[in-house]
Formats: C-alpha cells, sequence, structure tokens
C-alpha cells in the first residue's frame, strides 16, 4: 500500500496571495502565507493591522503502514503529499473519517469557511502541524537581532477520537490568534497538530500485538494507541524545531477541547518527561478505559463485518490494511476508551503510563502528582449534554430511575434524581412529563461526563501550592442562524466558535459588535496565561476553606466575562432563563461516588465500583442510541455509541 498521496490539495482553492520565506537552518526555506489582519480593541480605537506568517501543514512523521507506529521525521521529505517542496501555503490533509468529510459537520458555526472547502483526507499523509509566527519576529530573526523567543500555544483538536479537521481547516485556523496577540502586545507562536483518528490510530488487538513483538523496530512505546503515540512525536517536533521560528520551547502551553483535552489529560497522567508547561484543558476528562479483552472482542467483529479469513495475525493485519479507508470508517469503534493496561508479558521500553494507569478516578490524582505541569485552566460548557440530546430522546422516565438506583446507593440515588428534578419513584417516573424529563436528563448526563468532575478536580487541586488552577464556565447562546444548536446556551464546544477569531465577520452586530468583543475577550485570557499572566483570579482556596469561596470565571450572555465567588455564581445563576448552574447536583453526584467507598477499601477496589456504578447509568444512555441516528441499522456496542455522540457533535 502506497505510503503517500498523489496529491492532497487538487480541491482547495487556489492562493495567489503574499508569501514570506523563512531560512530556517533546521528544515531549510519554509514558505508560507503573509497574512494581514485588522482587530478593533475598543469601539473607539484606530485598527491595528497585524501581519501573520502561517506555515501550513508541515510534516512531522511518517505513517509507514496502516496500524503501524508513525516515524518521527528530523527533515522535509521531498515527496510528501504533492505539494511543492518546501511549500506550506496550502493545508495538507486530515485523518479520514465520517464528521469532517460531511457537508453537515459545518453548521454550527453557519457553513463552511473557504478553508473549509475541498478538505483532503489521508491516512498516511495527516500527521502535519500548521505554526503560526508573527512576520516581524520572522524578519528580526532573519536580521540578526536575536529576539526575545516567544511563548508557543499548541492545540489539539477534539472529536471524539474518532473525528477532528482542526489541523486543517478554516474554523481552527490559528493565523488570526497569532495576529490578535501581536496586536495587544502579548505575541505568541500558535501551533496545531493532526493526529491519527478512529481505526487508524486505535486498533488494539492480539494481532497487532503478535506483529509488535516480531518487529525488530517496533515503537519503544508500545503497539497500541497511536493517537497519543503520534501527539507524543509532535511535540518532540516541536521542541526539536520552534526555536528556529523564533519560539521558545520551554515555554508551551497546550489547550484542547473534547477529545483534545482528555488527550491532554492523558499526557499529564502519563509523562514523566515534560511535553508542554501549562495546559488549558476545555469539556476534556478521562471517560473510563477498556481492558484489552474488550478491545479485542471489538476487533473480532471487525474481521467479522469485513469477511477477514487469514489464518495468521500478519494475514489478518494485511487484509484489513487493503479495505478502503472510506468503509474502514464506516465501521463504529469505542475509540476514546484507552487501554491504559499493561499486557501481561510485554515489556515496553517507554510505556506511555509508566505511573500508572490513567482511569476515571486515578486521573486527579495523577494531575496533582505530575512533576513537571505548571498552572492549569480547566473548563466546561453551560449544557455540555446537549451533544447527546438526539440519542436521549427516546428514554424512558421509569427505566433510568431503575437504573440510577439500582447503580448508586440510597439515599444518594433519590438525592441526585431530585437535584435533577426528576421523578424519584417507579409511580412518579410513569406519569412524570417526558418533556420535562428529557430536559433533565441532557443535562445529567453532561454532568456526568464532565462538569461534576470538572468540579470535583478543581475542588481537590484548589488547594495545592504546587500550581495556580484557573477555573471556568462558558456560557454564551449559539449565534448562528440555521444550526441546530442556534440559541443554546454554553452546548459542548462552544468556545470554539469563539477562541480563535476566525468568524468574526459572521457574528450578529447588535449590543455594538458585543459577541465579537466576547471572542476578543476569549483569545485575550487564553493568551495572558500562555504569556505567563493570570487570566483571571485563581480558584485559590486554603486548607479548611469551604468550596464555595473559590472563583470561577463565568462568560455569559448578560455580563460576558467576569470572575465571582462559587457561592456568588451558584446563587446569581437561579435567575438565568435557560436555568440555574448545578452545583448543588455536582455535589451530589459526588457524594454519591464516595459512598461507595467501604471502610478500608483500596484506591483501586473504589475505582472498580465507581466505574461499575457510571457504566451501569452510562450503558442504559448508550443503548438508546441505536434507535436513532447512523446506528439505526447497525449493532454495536454500547462503547462505540459514546465514542459516536461525542464525535458527531464535537467540532
Amino acid at each position: 500500500m502506497s505510503t503517500t498521496s498523489a496529491s492532497v490539495t487538487s480541491n482547495r482553492l487556489l492562493y495567489n496571495g503574499p508569501t514570506y520565506t523563512h531560512n530556517h537552518a533546521q528544515l531549510g526555506d519554509l514558505t508560507g502565507r503573509s497574512i494581514n489582519f485588522r482587530y478593533l480593541e475598543k469601539p473607539s480605537s484606530s485598527s491595528t493591522t497585524t501581519t501573520t506568517v502561517q506555515f501550513r501543514s508541515i510534516p512531522y512523521a511518517l505513517v509507514p503502514k496502516r496500524f503501524a507506529p508513525c516515524k518521527p521525521l528530523t527533515d522535509i521529505p521531498s515527496e510528501f503529499d504533492g505539494r511543492p517542496h518546501l511549500d506550506f501555503t496550502q493545508f495538507g490533509a486530515a485523518c479520514p473519517q465520517l464528521g469532517g468529510m460531511g457537508p453537515t459537520w459545518f453548521d454550527s458555526y453557519g457553513g463552511p469557511l473557504p478553508d473549509d472547502q475541498g478538505i483532503a483526507f489521508d491516512e498516511f499523509t495527516c500527521l502535519n502541524l500548521t505554526i503560526s509566527v508573527p512576520q516581524q519576529h520572522l524578519l528580526d530573526i532573519s536580521e540578526g537581532k536575536n529576539p526575545k523567543a516567544l511563548p508557543v500555544m499548541m492545540y489539539v483538536f477534539g472529536g471524539g477520537a474518532q473525528e477532528g479537521i482542526g489541523n486543517v481547516d478554516g474554523l481552527h485556523s490559528n493565523a488570526p490568534l497569532a495576529a490578535y496577540a501581536s496586536s495587544i502586545s502579548m505575541p505568541v507562536i500558535t501551533v496545531n497538530i493532526g493526529y491519527r483518528l478512529n481505526w487508524f490510530g486505535g486498533l488494539i488487538c492480539n494481532d497487532m500485538l503478535e506483529e509488535y513483538k516480531s518487529d525488530a523496530n517496533a515503537s519503544p512505546h508500545g503497539p497500541f494507541n497511536y493517537f497519543i503515540q503520534d501527539q507524543r512525536a509532535a511535540f518532540e517536533w516541536i521542541h526539536k524545531f520552534i526555536g528556529r521560528f523564533g519560539g521558545d520551547p520551554s515555554n508551551i502551553t497546550a489547550f484542547g477541547e473534547s477529545a483534545g483535552g482528555i488527550f491532554l489529560v492523558y499526557h499529564i497522567a502519563g509523562s514523566r518527561e515534560r511535553l508542554f508547561n501549562r495546559a488549558i484543558i476545555q469539556s476534556g476528562t478521562i471517560l473510563g478505559h477498556m481492558p484489552f479483552e474488550q478491545k479485542e472482542m471489538e476487533y473480532q467483529g471487525l474481521l467479522k463485518t469485513f469477511n477477514i479469513t487469514g489464518s495468521t495475525a500478519s494475514e489478518r493485519l494485511e487484509q484489513i490494511r487493503q479495505i478502503p479507508a472510506e468503509a474502514l470508517i464506516k465501521y463504529p469503534g469505542a475509540h476514546i476508551f484507552l487501554l491504559v493496561d499493561d499486557i501481561p508479558g510485554l515489556r515496553i521500553p517507554k510505556p506511555l503510563f509508566p505511573r500508572g494507569p490513567a482511569t476515571y478516578t486515578s486521573q486527579t490524582a495523577l494531575i496533582r502528582s505530575c512533576e513537571w505541569l505548571e498552572d492549569l485552566i480547566i473548563g466546561d460548557d453551560f449544557w455540555e449534554g446537549h451533544v447527546f440530546a438526539d440519542y436521549l430522546r427516546p428514554a424512558k422516565a421509569p427505566d433510568f430511575v431503575a437504573v440510577v438506583k439500582s447503580a448508586l446507593p440510597e439515599p444518594h440515588a433519590t438525592k441526585i434524581l431530585e437535584a435533577y428534578d426528576m421523578p424519584t419513584s417507579a409511580d412518579a417516573a410513569a406519569t412524570a412529563d417526558h418533556n420535562l424529563f428529557y430536559h433533565s436528563l441532557t443535562y445529567f448526563v453532561g454532568d456526568i461526563m464532565f462538569s461534576s468532575w470538572y468540579h470535583r478536580l478543581a475542588a481537590d487541586l484548589g488547594r495545592d501550592k504546587k500550581r495556580k488552577i484557573y477555573r471556568y464556565a462558558f456560557g454564551l447562546s449559539n449565534p448562528f442562524f440555521g444550526s441546530q444548536h442556534n440559541f443554546v446556551t454554553g452546548h459542548h464546544f462552544l468556545e470554539i466558535l469563539f477562541i480563535f477569531l476566525t468568524l468574526m465577520d459572521r457574528y450578529p452586530k447588535h449590543r455594538d459588535n458585543w459577541l465579537a468583543k466576547q471572542a476578543c475577550e476569549t483569545a485575550k485570557r487564553w493568551i495572558k496565561f500562555a504569556n505567563g499572566h493570570e487570566p483571571w483570579d485563581e480558584y485559590g482556596l486554603k486548607d479548611g476553606q469551604d468550596e464555595r469561596e473559590a472563583k470561577i470565571a463565568i462568560c455569559d450572555d448578560f455580563k460576558g466575562w467576569h470572575v465571582k465567588r462559587l457561592a456568588q455564581d451558584e446563587e446569581e445563576s437561579k435567575s438565568y432563563p435557560a436555568g440555574p448552574r448545578r452545583y448543588a447536583a455536582w455535589r451530589v453526584y459526588n457524594e454519591a461516588l464516595d459512598a461507595l467507598r467501604e471502610p478500608g477499601m483500596s484506591e483501586d477496589a473504589w475505582g472498580t465500583k465507581v466505574d461499575a456504578a457510571r457504566t451501569q447509568i452510562i450503558m442504559y444512555v448508550l443503548t438508546l442510541t441505536s434507535k436513532v441516528g447512523h446506528w439505526k441499522d447497525r449493532e454495536v456496542e454500547s462503547g462505540d455509541k459514546l465514542t459516536s455522540a461525542l464525535a458527531d457533535e464535537s467540532v
């Protein structure tokens, strides 16, 4: 099978604009786009124009064959994806997938941007990254002025580990963010990385294990979890080469949304080596993991579906390698549930999780004990569960009440149902209004996936003296008419529509361009953090202090960005038209998880009980998805459906 694509840019819009060629001492003369941006920092100020050079889709690693570890690059191959050598004025390829290849992917922000037209997909050339640098900084370097190295902002996109095009699309284009940072005198270099997705990044099975054991040049990180291995290769590339772009490899802020945030948690929890300095984790928490046996069952289903009949591991893998990518991506997989346990009898030189398995219950302690991580921003959206709305529609109140009461101990199960304004008995559930129940259920599911853990993590880390923790909650409403999310307050991934400043011309202009100002304010806070400044007041709890005294930054439709104590936010949010923030419910849910701990029980045993309880609730929810969407004609494992829900809705 070929490892290169004839051309990944044939359908892209032609670019005939200004260019800039930078002499990179290690990589050669690299040509990128020279782009002018104009911003109004304040309505009364004069406009500020900044020029940024964007080097699009520089390859950082090669994929030698499907289901193989990547090979990090130390130079730019003369033949890679059909683009002219060292010309990075056009985006390269994203990993093949269902989401970004469909026309509805762009609906949440009003349809495709110019850079969303003609996106290419190729599994062998998707390991690329895009770098944007202030042009004046590059000029100063070329003239020997030795300017101070700039902070680096590195973005990992989301999509449930199944989909995502944030390294090559218009929405996530990082040039406007770099330009804006210069315009407010806090310049940064921005980097977006690509990585393999779905089966290309997540296949785990005995056959791959056998192939790995017989490979003399096997990856030191093991045979699995190529998502993470790809990202580690990208981080290493940035450390090695960003200095010659004028960036500071010792001053990197990583930020990621949804699956991107989840991967950042895995890196923080897993790596003993410094990968970045600070992190912004946006709606991303380790949801759980799968044992090897379940991954093998998933693989057996794949073999059955494609009628793979090889008699040996190598024959079966080679047959799967011949399946067209377009067919392979249609078979679902629980890719966001990684394998984190050791494989008995297998010695891995540099395991991805040397400090122990990163799980739902262990992640907090592993983040706390990370020696190299500095300050941390964590945040969620007001209505994370809206991402599951279509999937939850068939839910029945009596069934759900029974599941919660079975999974969680009394009286905590009753309290959690009360906290979400749900019926607490079979009789009450039988007569409950379905619309009210359905609405509450979307909040509940989103909260147990994301928000309740964020609340717990902030409280657990907020008293640490080791690093500063900054907490935010994003609650603007989607302003793009025609989107299924239009007017939804704080849906999953909403902040992405404001951070990158690529939608400035699309925001409604009422309230004196208020939404555009919120976008600039959002970007500014991320940029300030990357420059080592406080983005807002830290969470900041002293020993013995009630968590309600901690600080949180809120971005909502009424005040935009503002900071207040949790107690104040809990009270004021009661008057929000969309409903209050659910602090009380998060406390009750976390108390229910704590109640599963028996006297003398080890952390691992308690974690197993928590996983079992959460899985029981989540699995009920996931069984509903077979009745809707593109799952309706397909029998799949329940875990696969969660991945689909996250991927389908996560930009």
